[in-house]
């Protein structure tokens, strides 16, 4: 079938890659993803579109020379109409040719001809229409049957980008997560390191787990089964967090494994009494590879713009360091921190996610000492942002999911201690007290901020200030052996002052024991200098 057959319907430009940090709400609609081709040289995340080879069909274009004809082009238009995918300008008859050259295709490496058609047939996958032409022409069948005949990693790239768009809608996953076969395929090439084809594979991981918010229970519970027979997924998904080098393979991963988590774990607890028997949930997903991999990922994509510059020049053999720049924020009035974190607010929501989930098994409690101080990091990593100007203050519903998720899995961790952590959180309260002080001297044209509509009330800035306090005096109170006690003499002075005051106005015994702590690390201070 010549190229020509095939033309991209108006309108339908770059799609986007899906995203599910939270469970997504009942009518919430999948994205998909247009046709990438990779660059497999050095970490494989470089990619260009395809759709320049895309020409639009030739009998639809006319030469300088033609003279008009009404009649013809009336029949044109219909043998058009009679091709087309319901109402895309697509071409059923190359869809179904492009199908069966596929399965055709004999053991080897993938030919261009085939390659570009394909790269059609996955653009063309982003309308609904098409979708349901390749369902009822059995394509995923197709693909999974070319898959595990091949070894060529261009076409496991195309064929599960393929899947990817197919799975937003649920019939596809409906017919895909039915098959146990094709689940344990899907978790196989998980230990494939081409960079390229597991960003793909890590959509389809994360678009079937987002039906299960809308209601479609079994695709999880059909996965749950296949994911804890196959001995190693988790692990495997722990390696590719731990190996790649790849930011966008590892956001795309981070996603995938807060959808199937959090899906995973909806399912064991509403079937915790029903007939269905399901492997613990910590049996198959808390394992050292995967938790280690889910923090050692997040602290490289919360990494600074200093470390950022370093990979991408390879200023690691040069030994040249960029000079911080830490001048004032004329518009916050405090220093800013420098190298600037900049990183996708989401992933540091897609984290909590991840450890919101892990920290509160029963399971984890007993190893969570050799867990908690890799978490504690990720957390401190978290403050630092908040600590960028304009991240924190104005407080909005963003800051606060992050300071009640950051609490929440430090009551966990039985607010274990540890010293930058501690300095970080204090900072933090400490602004946010400030801010209240600023509200209760009563002139909102004290803000610094331009836009008064997106101040929020004080009554938040007060509610979250209390709730970091008793976070504060939680884990001063833990902080109980010699070592942690010398830590808290670094504690700065001004801050230290602010922090005892809010201690004693406070009548709770954490809050007594903290202040008791704290005064005698300044006694002893105290008497030393």
């Amino acid at each position: 079938m010549p190229n020509e057959d095939v033309e991209l319907a108006a309108g339908n430009g770059d799609g986007n890659r899906g995203v599910a940090p939270r469970a997504a709400s009942s009518n919430e609609t999948l994205p998909a993803e247009r046709n990438q081709k990779g660059n497999n040289a050095g970490s494989g995340s470089a990619s260009v579109s395809n759709e320049s080879d895309t020409p639009p069909p030739a009998h639809a274009v006319k030469s300088n020379d033609d003279e008009p004809d009404d009649e013809n082009d009336e029949e044109l238009l219909e043998r058009m109409r009679g091709d087309a995918v319901g109402e895309t300008m697509y071409s059923r008859r190359f869809i179904l040719l492009t199908l069966m050259k596929l399965s055709q295709q004999e053991a080897g490496s993938l030919g261009q001809e085939l390659e570009d058609d394909l790269c059609k047939v996955w653009d063309m996958s982003v309308s609904p229409e098409v979708v349901t032409l390749l369902l009822e022409n059995d394509a995923i069948e197709l693909a999974m049957y070319a898959i595990s005949g091949s070894d060529d990693m261009r076409l496991y790239e195309i064929l599960i980008g393929l899947l990817g768009n197919m799975c937003a809608q649920a019939r596809c996953v409906e017919q895909l997560t039915g098959n146990a076969e094709w689940i344990e395929t899907l978790l196989k090439l998980a230990t494939c390191m081409d960079t390229c084809m597991l960003i793909q594979l890590m959509r389809v991981y994360q678009y079937i787990m987002v039906h299960v918010a809308s209601g479609k229970e079994q695709f999880a519970i059909d996965w749950y089964v296949c994911f804890a027979a196959f001995d190693g997924s988790a692990r495997n998904l722990g390696f590719i967090l731990q190996q790649s080098v790849s930011d966008d393979l590892l956001t795309a991963a981070l996603k995938a494994i807060n959808a199937v988590l959090a899906s995973c774990a909806l399912v064991e607890e509403e079937n915790a009494n029903s007939t269905v028997k399901l492997k613990p949930f910590a049996e198959v997903f808390l394992v050292q590879e995967l938790c280690e991999g889910v923090n050692n990922s997040f602290l490289r994509l919360m990494r600074d713009d200093q470390a950022k510059l370093a990979d991408e020049v390879g200023a690691e053999g040069d030994g040249q360091a960029v000079e911080p720049d830490t001048e004032e924020d004329a518009d916050v009035g405090y220093e800013s921190c420098s190298p600037k974190i900049t990183c996708d607010v989401e992933i540091i929501q897609t984290y909590l996610n991840i450890c919101t989930i892990l920290v509160q098994l029963p399971e984890a409690q007993a190893s969570m000492d050799v867990y908690a101080p890799s978490i504690i990091n990720c957390l401190s990593r978290i403050l630092e942002f908040l600590l960028q100007p304009l991240q924190l203050i104005p407080l909005g519903e963003r800051q606060e999911e992050y300071l009640d998720d950051v609490a929440h899995i430090f009551s966990r961790l039985n607010y274990f201690y540890q010293k930058d952590a501690f300095g970080n959180l204090l900072e933090v309260w400490s602004r946010l007290r400030q801010h209240v002080e600023n509200y209760t001297e009563g002139n909102a044209d004290s803000n610094d901020f331009e836009d008064e509509e997106d101040e929020a009330p004080k009554e938040q800035y007060v509610e979250n200030s209390s709730k970091l306090l008793r976070l504060l005096a939680c884990m001063l109170v833990k902080a109980k052996n010699a070592e942690d006690i010398q830590n808290l003499q670094d504690i700065d002075a001004s801050k230290t002052k602010l922090f005892i005051t809010a201690l004693m106005a406070e009548k709770d015994v954490v809050f007594s024991k903290a202040h008791e702590h704290l005064s005698d690390v300044l006694d002893k201070k105290s008497g030393q200098a």
